[in-house]
């Protein structure tokens, strides 16, 4: 709102019923979290801990981490684990381009090595809800109460699978860097959505850029290398898809082509 993007006779509410526990009124043990509510009275909260959260609680008890922020929901409890690690000084560096369909990365240890991973698969599956949700729309003037039911569900159904898909891509990415002792650097993404689609295609360029969390995967990729020890670097995405890298100018594209005024030099968009 106090940049001019919203309405200010609408503000963006809150609507998820969330609990941030202080560290003074709480303590966790494990398979519960014990609150206390007033003077020598508590109640506690039963957890269910899954084959992956284990490790970190394993890892509590062993001494090696400490329990962070514990926020709780409707039906789940956010609980974090820090640990200390020396900062590690890298060997090498990796470029990680984030486009629509693909992730591409170049290393730069001992030699340039480049590969692409693909991403067709999460943009179908952002494109495939985006279907679904068009279609719940259309019912929401004939039965609300089921478009809002399937809408829920639906979007709950697909944060699931990108979330799993975008785990499963970081981890192999992250364990990658590590095993070759470099460390990632990403453009920075700050107002991508919204300066993007300032102008009269902004809905159609807004669907190309939304499909694709971008933000999530440099997050996913960052706290990631952090728990190795490794830095994650950013740098300005600026013309960088027009400047050339043998020779430093600036230059036109021509569609996915990049071709130099000045050098000659000519490559595909990454």
């Amino acid at each position: 709102m106090k940049r001019g993007r919203a309405d200010s006779n609408k503000p963006p509410t809150f609507k998820v019923s969330a609990m941030r526990l202080q560290k003074e009124l709480m303590r966790f043990r494990g398979d519960k979290i014990v609150v206390a509510i007033k003077s020598y009275s508590w109640i506690e909260v039963p957890l269910v801990i899954g084959s992956y959260q284990r490790q970190f609680v394993e890892g509590w008890r062993e001494g090696k981490l400490k329990v962070g922020e514990i926020t709780l929901l409707n039906n789940r409890a956010i609980v974090t684990f820090k640990k200390e690690v020396k900062e590690k000084k890298p060997s090498g560096y990796a470029s990680v381009d984030i486009n629509l369909m693909s992730l591409d990365i170049l290393e730069a240890k001992d030699e340039l090595k480049y590969r692409k991973i693909d991403l067709k698969k999460l943009y179908g599956v952002r494109v495939h809800y985006f279907e679904k949700r068009r279609k719940i729309q259309a019912l929401s003037k004939f039965k609300p109460k089921t478009s809002k039911m399937l809408m829920e569900k639906y979007s709950k159904r697909e944060k699931r699978r990108v979330n799993d898909i975008l785990h499963k891509i970081t981890i192999a990415i992250v364990k990658e860097f590590v095993e070759n002792g470099v460390s990632p650097i990403l453009e920075k993404l700050k107002g991508l959505s919204y300066n993007a689609t300032r102008n009269k295609y902004a809905k159609r360029k807004n669907r190309k850029v939304s499909p694709l969390p971008y933000r999530k995967i440099q997050d996913f990729i960052e706290y990631k290398m952090a728990w190795h020890g490794y830095r994650t670097h950013y740098v300005s995405a600026r013309n960088t898809s027009k400047t050339c890298p043998r020779c430093g100018r600036l230059s036109k594209t021509n569609g996915q082509v990049f071709k130099c005024e000045g050098c000659g030099f000519k490559t595909d968009i990454l």
